[in-house]
């Protein structure tokens, strides 16, 4: 399944002795003496030459020994974890994994990563019955691994029967991939050939394959990549995301070449032949994969990395960290706002927490659904749907919408999914039952005569389609950047192509390439050209990274096509030391930080695993959605303080009959809020009313009945909370990254007139 790539190996610079005979000296001394001129402008031409070799070397290493000298050191070995968490359950998995994206993958469907286990893999195919638990493991792993190390492409699972220097993991794209050990990225490549995208990661002190008290240095690569979340020189550490698979460079299909070099492979990621010499021999790429070109090549260079990840997973060497957790300060880091009364500096302790958790203040406890109704919310199906997003008016686009989770096998007969459009556009049909699926999938189609964009919602997905009356040619382009940048770090810049009238055009007609250089500072950029090929609708991105602190201005341009960036400012530091822009809730936590609805704690992280309690997330809410808290006033609970810090955001909430209290006369301020009483909360903060009778359970763990299920209903169908499984836990805490993802969406989806949020 892979290919490879070419490589270059770097020429080493051979630097001679001086030689140190006195005859030889008097000559020189009394050659420059004759010829002294003549020698100053050769000794400018020796050392124009070294330093354009020096240029050459730094540019092909990337500048690595350089910034490896000034670089943190990485931690040392502490053992190994496998590249990928979970895949899909190929046995009971019926999806497309050439278009299916990991994360639309339902959460049941997705197991742990096979073991390698060769014994395995080579039980005959013949010999495997369906319904037997233990062949579908078997099965499962033939399929995880179709590719074995020093395998070929006949899928057989024979190791050292081909030169293949790697293990082929299928998976779909966008799925996880981390770092197996603690080390320090050597190269990132964004190439559309061979590998494709790619990182290869020294470790540095390992543990080696055959002898654990020998240390060694190797190199874990891994390619076909889709997005990348790492740069060159910097330090990771064992389970670091460090990037999500895909299919780019010559791969066929989805999956991830994992490789292991040996330090002594005289590039990386190494290819045990050359296409010289597989043109030599007669063989295609695959016909000398097959055959074992170069095997002995790969044996010496590479080693097998299942089995290196597989021996050191428990690792109990003396490297291993102890580490231990600071604590946070008691005010739970919420708000610079949350340690004061509206005003008045607060000198309470917050009222111990009850380890009682009732799911609302009227101590209606969580229950499961039972049979009362098998009637199903169509209205909350999530579909993967294709079809153009720019069309003439008057053209009429065909939309499909795949069913991939599974869904539509709870409707009966008589159930409808939905189909509405929003803003301009009409239907071909307006539901579905659920003998209108074929192969899992519906088709209808969105027409306009007139010019906008049509929101097309099928379940709960939305595609957006923009009529036009007239393509427009590119005139010039919007360079977009969030505006920060740090300093090594990958930033995402997109480009946007402008008609004449200064709007976005979809439709992108230009010839040659677009440049991307920088105007001002210095960056790089990946890939630094483009074509028209690489705008989708409009837009087209690139990765960008800074090599120093300065500020930057982006150049991009095609002859007259020219955009220019804003200014993009050093960003003075991450806002949160736990939260990079990897992190789930990156954008939310920025979001709200920047807004001052939140803040962090002394040590300079967010901890977004921690809880919240019902006093703080009532604070944040109010803040978020601009509801000013009064003055106070005496509560009716008796376990608040009518002087702490959250007396007049509690006066205020109540007033608007966001929260009311517990049967017993008390508010719990300090206990845990969980979800059910959270979710009523943020859509009453938020002026969102949810209707009140539901046809069926809003989601598998919610009766219809529950007196939080409008919420739910809502939460789902706004898709403002991440669930597995289709179960809410009504009873279990927000944690402060859910909290501040809730809240970020809820306002986007209100900023932007959506009806659903989408990623």
């Amino acid at each position: 399944m892979s290919k490879r790539k070419n490589a270059f190996q770097i020429s080493k610079i051979n630097r001679r002795k001086k030689s140190q005979e006195p005859g030889f000296l008097r000559k020189v001394k009394h050659w420059i003496h004759q010829y002294d001129q003549h020698f100053r402008h050769a000794a400018l031409v020796i050392l124009v030459i070294l330093a354009s070799l020096f240029v050459y070397y730094f540019q092909q290493t990337g500048g690595y020994l350089f910034k490896a000298s000034v670089l943190e050191a990485p931690t040392p070995f502490t053992g190994t974890v496998s590249p990928v968490d979970k895949v899909p359950d190929w046995t009971n998995w019926g999806g497309n994994n050439n278009t299916t994206i990991y994360s639309s993958v339902s959460a049941n469907l997705l197991v742990a990563l096979p073991s390698y286990d060769l014994q395995q893999m080579q039980f005959p195919d013949t010999n495997l019955q369906w319904g037997n638990s233990s062949h579908d493991k078997i099965r499962n792993a033939k399929i995880t691994y179709p590719v074995v190390y020093l395998g070929n492409y006949q899928l057989d699972h024979q190791e050292y029967s081909g030169s293949h220097p790697a293990v082929d993991i299928k998976m779909p794209i966008g799925t996880p991939i981390k770092s197996i050990a603690n080390g320090r990225v050597v190269k990132v490549s964004m190439q559309n050939s061979g590998f494709g995208h790619h990182v290869v990661i020294e470790h540095r002190n390992v543990p080696d394959i055959s002898d654990p008290n020998k240390k060694v240095t190797i190199y874990s690569a891994y390619n076909h990549m889709d997005e990348i979340h790492v740069s060159e020189g910097q330090t990771v550490g064992k389970g670091q995301l460090i990037g999500t698979s895909g299919d780019t460079g010559t791969a066929t299909t989805p999956h991830l070449h994992f490789q292991i070099d040996r330090d002594t492979a005289p590039w990386h990621p190494y290819w045990p032949f050359t296409s010289a010499e597989s043109q030599t021999a007669g063989l295609s790429f695959f016909e000398a994969v097959n055959a074992g070109l170069g095997l002995s090549n790969a044996k010496q260079y590479t080693i097998n990395p299942m089995l290196y990840v597989s021996k050191y997973l428990n690792y109990s060497g003396s490297n291993v960290d102890s580490g231990a957790d600071d604590f946070a300060d008691d005010n739970n880091g919420v708000s610079g706002n949350d340690s004061q009364q509206d005003g008045k500096k607060n000198t309470e302790k917050n009222p111990p927490d009850t380890n009682k958790k009732p799911v609302e203040e009227t101590t209606v406890e969580v229950v499961q659904p039972g049979n009362e109704s098998s009637k199903v919310d169509t209205s909350l199906f999530a579909f993967s749907i294709t079809g153009e997003s720019v069309s003439m008016i008057n053209n009429g686009v065909t939309i499909t919408a795949t069913d991939k989770l599974g869904q539509i096998a709870r409707m009966s007969d008589n159930d409808e999914v939905p189909v509405n459009v929003y803003g301009v556009g009409r239907l071909s049909k307006k539901s579905f039952r659920k003998a209108d699926f074929k192969n899992n999938s519906i088709q209808f189609i969105v027409n306009s005569s007139e010019t906008g964009t049509a929101k097309v919602e099928v379940g709960k997905t939305v595609h957006e389609v923009g009529f036009i009356e007239q393509v427009q040619p590119v005139s010039s382009l919007r360079v977009e950047s969030d505006g920060n940048h740090q300093k090594g770090q990958v930033e995402v810049i997109k480009l946007v192509a402008l008609d004449q009238d200064g709007s976005p055009t979809p439709v992108v007609n230009f010839s040659g390439s677009i440049n991307v250089t920088t105007k001002q500072g210095h960056a790089e950029f990946t890939p630094n050209q483009l074509s028209a090929n690489d705008f989708r609708n409009g837009v087209a991105e690139i990765r960008m990274i800074s090599q120093t602190e300065d500020p930057i201005v982006i150049r991009a341009q095609n002859g007259a096509i020219v955009g220019i960036s804003d200014t993009i400012y050093r960003e003075d530091r991450q806002q949160f030391a736990d939260v990079n822009k990897s992190h789930a809730n990156y954008e939310a936590i920025k979001y709200l930080q920047e807004q001052g609805i939140i803040s962090g704690y002394s040590d300079g992280t967010f901890k977004p695993g921690n809880t919240v309690n019902r006093a703080e997330a009532l604070k944040m809410l109010m803040l978020a959605f601009d509801l000013q808290a009064g003055p106070g006033g005496a509560l009716p609970f008796s376990d608040t303080d009518d002087s702490a810090w959250y007396a007049g955001t509690l006066a205020t909430a109540l007033e608007k009959a966001i929260v009311k209290g517990y049967d017993d006369g008390t508010f719990r301020p300090a206990n845990t809020v969980n979800k059910a009483e959270y979710l009523k909360m943020i859509f009453l903060t938020g002026g969102i009313s949810p209707g009140e009778n539901l046809a069926a359970n809003p989601y598998n763990d919610v009766p219809k009945d529950a007196w939080y299920a409008p919420y739910a209903y809502l939460t789902n169908k706004m898709n403002l909370l991440s669930v597995s499984n289709d179960r809410l836990s009504a009873g279990s805490g927000m944690t402060r990254g859910d909290v501040a993802e809730t809240i970020y969406r809820l306002k986007y989806i209100q900023d932007h007139n959506l009806v659903t949020y989408q990623n």
